[in-house]
């Protein structure tokens, strides 16, 4: 009778098991996630905003809040998977997150300046690591240029830089938008910035 009982329960804990495996939450769009209200789902996007523990995150096409009150290493720029329960938060839905993974860093992959010039949209108001050239130095700031010189970016620095013009640099810093002056430029206003030579 014992072991009826003990198989029993090795084959309940086995079951639950396989079943913990045949469920897996929805991988679903930001835009659609109103749909999944009270539901598990996962979801993926680059990093806007950060503000506690309320995450914005965008797929490009659409944006969507993650609460997740988890202090991690998640920065402006980073490209995030969540899992979570969809719930409201206030007016809108936003994933109650149980787990937020980090798929990758903003500062793993170096673009170019021509890259950032035509897809501006993609990094407006996040961490960047650009690659470029010393173009001109001045008092609290220098202008970064690709290598034919086609493209040129303000950069806001406030320490100065041991760099010559036309030296090949690494830039990672925030990219704003001026209206005042109807340009783009780049920010270095945390410790995770700076400028270093490229290798």
């Amino acid at each position: 009778m014992r072991k009826i009982y003990f198989l029993m329960a090795v084959a309940g804990i086995v079951s639950l098991y396989f079943v913990s495996f045949l469920y897996q939450p929805e991988r679903v769009v930001l835009s659609e996630i109103w749909k999944y209200s009270g539901k598990d789902v996962v979801v993926e996007g680059r990093v806007k905003n950060v503000a506690g523990n309320l995450i914005t995150i965008s797929d490009g096409n659409c944006t969507a809040f993650i609460y997740w009150e988890n202090d991690g290493e998640v920065e402006y720029g980073d490209y995030v998977e969540a899992v979570g329960r969809v719930g409201e938060y206030g007016e809108n839905f936003a994933i109650y997150a149980r787990e937020v993974k980090i798929i990758r860093k903003w500062d793993e992959n170096v673009i170019s300046l021509p890259y950032l010039a035509e897809n501006y949209e993609k990094f407006l108001n996040e961490n960047v690591n650009v690659s470029g050239y010393i173009y001109s130095k001045y008092t609290g700031y220098f202008y970064l240029t690709d290598e034919y010189m086609e493209y040129r970016i303000r950069v806001y620095c406030n320490q100065s830089i041991p760099f010559k013009k036309y030296e090949r640099v690494v830039v990672k810093a925030l990219m704003l938008y001026d209206p005042s002056s109807l340009s783009f430029h780049l920010k270095i206003c945390d410790d995770s910035h700076g400028v270093m030579k490229y290798e």
